[in-house]
């Protein structure tokens, strides 16, 4: 007797459950496609990182092939700034912008400069006597061109726009006390296509209400806020805020710091505000970019973000 070999029919359920797999899989390689050309380096998009670097500030900008760094951390932090701009792919810099001379923000200025190519260093008036300041100041003046942060200058970071909208020894500060230094901070407001950034620096309460009388409500609107001092009570009041209107904000504090940054107070009135809020002591570096029309929010790992 010859036996006869039988093949079972796939069940068309089996069949249409392959076929909805298949075309799933093809949109999540769409999905991943569309992000990776989001993050194409080109004039069309404009990035913000701020980096994880503890109890202290560090943020990258870029549009294009045009690079900005805003504060260089603390020294303790100079592995985490090295590692994060090595990350990058960052070997220029067109600008270097110092906000004022406190350790958290400057504490490795002299490494960035001296090891990545900087074309301008953009430094505060705020006066400092101290020695580390100045040594920062004199290696500028030898590997860079040197410029003091004045209020009303503008100048183009590939398509965006940067503008100074206050800038250290704007405020009246009287003594030079350790908030009086941070109110005199360099602000910086960046917009591309219709986006707008604004960095805070550690400008407090009274630089803040300084903003709020010099500018006009619309012109301080914005799309991201780099909130001031680390999160502190003392600033991103409620005023300010009613007045910026941030739809995303990111804080850069450390983990546990001894601070209680960022405190109750500021969460709970951006809370209110309805602002998006990101922090580097949860998340480590954020990335957010644009295409002059919205903002995302990027993981800081993917591929085709370095510079």
């Amino acid at each position: 007797m010859v036996k006869r070999s039988y093949r079972l029919k796939t069940p068309i359920s089996v069949t249409i459950g392959r076929v909805l797999s298949l075309l799933l899989g093809v949109l999540l390689l769409l999905r991943l496609f569309t992000a990776l050309d989001f993050t194409a380096p080109d004039e069309d998009h404009f990035y913000v990182y701020v980096l994880d670097v503890g109890q202290s500030d560090a943020i990258l900008l870029r549009c294009g092939e045009k690079t900005m760094l805003i504060d260089a951390a603390t020294a303790t932090e100079e592995r985490a700034l090295r590692a994060a701009l090595s990350c990058y792919g960052v070997k220029h810099l067109d600008y270097l912008v110092l906000t004022h001379p406190h350790e958290d923000h400057i504490g490795n200025a002299r490494w960035v400069i001296e090891n990545i190519e900087v074309e301008t260093v953009l430094l505060p008036t705020a006066a400092s006597d101290d020695y580390m300041y100045g040594l920062i100041c004199d290696t500028a003046a030898r590997c860079a061109v040197t410029k003091t942060a004045e209020a009303g200058q503008s100048f183009a970071l590939g398509g965006a726009e940067v503008q100074i909208l206050i800038a250290s020894g704007d405020t009246d500060s009287g003594s030079e006390t350790q908030d009086n230094v941070n109110n005199s901070s360099t602000v910086l407001r960046v917009q591309f296509g219709t986006q707008v950034f604004l960095f805070m620096g550690d400008v407090e309460a009274d630089a803040e209400l300084s903003l709020l009388s010099a500018y006009d409500a619309q012109y301080l609107d914005c799309d991201f806020l780099k909130v001031g001092h680390h999160g502190s009570n003392t600033s991103t009041t409620a005023l300010f805020l009613a007045t910026a209107t941030p739809t995303v904000a990111a804080i850069s504090c450390g983990r546990q710091n001894t601070y209680g940054f960022p405190h109750e107070a500021v969460l709970k009135n951006l809370t209110l505000f309805g602002v998006h809020t990101y922090r580097t002591d949860r998340s480590g570096t954020l990335v957010f970019g644009t295409d002059g029309q919205e903002i995302r929010v990027i993981p800081s790992d993917t591929k085709g973000l370095s510079l």
